[in-house]
């Protein structure tokens, strides 16, 4: 076959062109729907790290609570992102279900923060004591990063719990 039969400019009127160059019509319900659902794996995935960082459960040891503690808020970004991205959808397209589970996650994990900040400022002196001066600049960054991950993270668990229920009961919150 000639070169020219084989690949030839699409005209007016193919059936191929039709579309071509045009914009795809909105539908914001699909797109906050997509939006939702990317928002239940995250959860599920920065979930599932969270918890199985914390097993198998060794209370008592303080290098694993200390330990434990830091590494497990490294992963709490995706889980959070995935409640603000669910809950956002929730409330856009209506999903009750999904404010819910907003709602409750938020909470739950808010709680289990706090918690675990308690449990990690009690290990704190005693890991400044333990680690030698050559390592002593490592573990203060890892302070500071736990520290601004320990403050910041229930301040945004409690403000997507506040909107979830307030989303809930139809206030603007």
């Amino acid at each position: 076959m000639e070169k020219s039969k084989l690949i030839r400019p699409l005209k007016e009127g193919d059936k191929k062109d039709r579309g071509a160059g045009q914009s795809l019509r909105p539908d914001p319900f699909r797109a906050w729907a997509v939006l939702g659902w990317i928002g239940v794996v995250f959860l599920l995935v920065g979930g599932t790290d969270f918890v199985l960082a914390w097993f198998p459960l060794d209370f008592g040891t303080r290098e694993w609570e200390f330990g434990t503690v830091t590494g497990s808020f490294d992963g709490l970004p995706i889980v959070i992102l995935g409640v603000g991205a669910l809950l956002a959808a929730s409330v856009q397209i209506g999903r009750r279900w999904w404010t819910v589970t907003s709602a409750v996650v938020a909470g739950v994990l808010l709680l289990a923060v706090v918690a675990a900040v308690v449990l990690w400022l009690t290990n704190v002196p005693l890991a400044l004591q333990a680690v030698p001066a050559e390592a002593a600049t490592g573990l203060k960054k890892a302070l500071v990063k736990t520290m601004v991950q320990g403050v910041t993270y229930p301040l945004v668990l409690a403000y997507l719990a506040w909107r979830a229920l307030g989303a809930l009961r139809g206030t603007a919150g």
